[in-house]
């Protein structure tokens, strides 16, 4: 990106700009007057600013088409000679397809697709009914856990990293747990996106301590009037033990103030001895620093819509052909198109159709195909097209290889966010924490019919045992989730009702084997089969025999 330029025709995505960087809440840094920037607590860090750099791509593909309509000057300049006309035209032919945040959503969704797991730290012991309740509104409006989980997941993965602040209402403490109960008070999470965490501060001598100071930029919507309604920016500074709010003096009631200053809102004492933010990373570079894992896709997908609007602007100047009339004047008798007019033409006159040629149209189309075969193919390859013929499973892990390495990453340091996070909010109430677990199985192994007859014919031949049988049929997202050892015994109690049932007193012994090991019955087998065969049904073979 250069960072001088001032060419009105910009051959980049990205607005010039020094520092690096397109500051989404202030204007850039005056390195100049770096008096009013140590006092001021809107001050965007460096570091700050250089990631910003990378998240305009990202930005237009999270705001979509309107985005890219709205910012038409950076991502769809005009063209040298280009009319304002021709240019406002083709914005408006303009669209988006969200590529990027399609595999942000599905990747989340494979995280999180069985589930979060609350568990006691303690050997069997049931999880505090606390949390189990906590977990149904964990923000205090009735976001879910696992909803919520999610929002964090899919910002983290679009931007790098993303937070989740543990907070507490400002209240007076109440007198027992169930008056605090009464009164509303508990802890809750809200999401912090790492565009929203403006400055950080760390121990310069001690490299291992934790960070010392963060600054959140935060809009509120505060009462106007009777009825109305304003947007106020303001800055939360917190620390160990601390914290402070800050707000403009123009937004301010109580006092009146020419300059546009800084003033505290609100301060008060933190009950943790730490920042109570836990952090998730996508893609780390360094602490509170990261890089979007999704950008080259980005890039691809911003790409992708630029050469998609010239494709729509050029099939609706061109797509239709052109009647050209050579020795005809039309400025006495105007030409008039229809099934009931002729046009009369001198000898020498000629009149035919001019097109342009199918080739040029085409070409543009094959490149649209090759830039989502890119992005398809450095996205999560099992979120475009998951094969559901013939497929080794050497050809499956490998092709898998870089999206769990991945997965892996976004679940390990997502499952150690929210443990911090309900770590804090236990440390709020004075109870012992749940244990969270997020299932690593992110590969979709659906079984086919083919699939799952093959299975039950090693089951039948007595190459697996039953238990095998139902986990298999499990994985494979045939059956429902059930507990399968309980569903063992259930058929093992059968097969032994009907043995019983089936007993004669004075009749031989049941027939053994080769190696003196009693055979299944068959009746006792059939059942069994047939036990299975309701229980792999799927819901739209029922509806077909109706």
């Amino acid at each position: 990106m250069a960072t001088g330029s001032q060419h009105p025709y910009s051959s980049g995505i990205y607005p010039a700009q020094t520092p690096p960087g397109y500051a989404p809440y202030n204007k850039p840094n005056d390195e100049t007057d770096q008096g009013s920037i140590g006092d001021d607590p809107s001050f965007e860090s460096n570091a700050y600013l250089e990631m910003s750099s990378a998240w305009m791509p990202i930005d237009c593909c999270v705001g979509g088409t309107e985005y890219l309509r709205v910012n038409a000057r950076t991502f769809l300049p005009q063209e040298p000679a280009e009319l304002d006309d021709a240019w406002e035209r083709r914005v408006s032919h303009s669209t988006l397809t969200p590529f990027t945040v399609r595999i942000a959503e599905q990747a989340a969704g494979l995280v999180l697709r069985k589930g979060i797991l609350l568990s006691s730290k303690q050997q069997d012991a049931d999880v505090d009914p606390y949390w189990e309740e906590f977990s149904e509104s964990v923000d205090g409006r009735g976001t879910s856990l696992a909803a919520f989980a999610r929002r964090v997941a899919i910002s983290s993965i679009l931007y790098g990293h993303a937070g989740t602040l543990v907070d507490y209402p400002t209240r007076e403490p109440a007198p027992s747990l169930q008056a605090e109960r009464l009164a509303g008070m508990r802890p809750y999470f809200s999401l912090v996106d790492c565009k929203q965490i403006i400055g950080w501060r760390f121990d310069q001598e001690d490299p291992l301590a934790p960070v010392q100071q963060v600054r959140i930029n935060e809009y509120v919507s505060v009462p106007f009037g009777e009825f109305g309604e304003k947007t106020v920016r303001q800055i939360r500074v917190l620390e160990a033990g601390s914290y402070r709010v800050y707000r403009r003096n123009s937004d301010s009631e109580a006092t009146a103030s020419e300059s546009d200053g800084w003033y505290i809102h609100e301060q008060g004492q933190i009950s943790l001895p730490v920042i109570p933010l836990a952090i998730t990373y996508s893609q780390k570079v360094a602490d509170m620093i990261s890089v979007p894992p999704l950008l080259s896709i980005a890039n691809l997908n911003i790409s992708h819509s630029q050469r998609n609007a010239d494709l729509q602007h050029s099939l609706h100047v061109s797509a239709m052909p052109i009647m050209v009339i050579k020795g005809f004047d039309d400025t006495v008798d105007p030409v008039g198109l229809s099934v009931n007019n002729a046009i009369l033409l001198p000898p020498e006159g000629d009149c035919f159709m001019v097109e342009p040629a199918s080739q040029s149209f085409q070409a543009q189309q094959d490149y649209l195909d090759k830039l989502e075969e890119q992005m398809a193919s450095l996205g999560i390859s099992t979120l475009f097209a998951q094969k559901q013929g013939a497929e080794t499973a050497e050809s499956k892990r490998l092709s898998r290889t870089d999206s769990d390495s991945l997965l892996s990453v976004i679940s390990n340091d997502l499952e150690s966010m929210l443990q911090n996070a309900f770590e804090m909010a236990a440390a709020y109430v004075g109870k012992e924490a749940p244990l969270v677990q997020l299932d690593r199985d992110f590969d979709l192994q659906l079984l086919d019919g083919a699939q799952v007859g093959q299975y039950m014919q090693l089951w039948m031949n007595n190459a697996i045992t039953l238990d095998t049988l139902l986990n298999m049929l499990k994985k494979g997202e045939v059956l429902p989730d059930l507990d399968v050892q309980e569903e063992v015994e259930l058929v093992q109690q059968e097969a032994l009702d009907s043995m019983l049932l089936e007993a004669v007193p004075g009749e031989a012994a049941p027939p053994s084997d080769a190696e003196g090991r009693e055979q299944r019955d068959s009746n006792v087998r059939g059942a069994a089969v047939e036990r299975m065969q309701r229980m792999t049904r799927r819901p739209n073979d029922d509806e077909d025999e109706e």
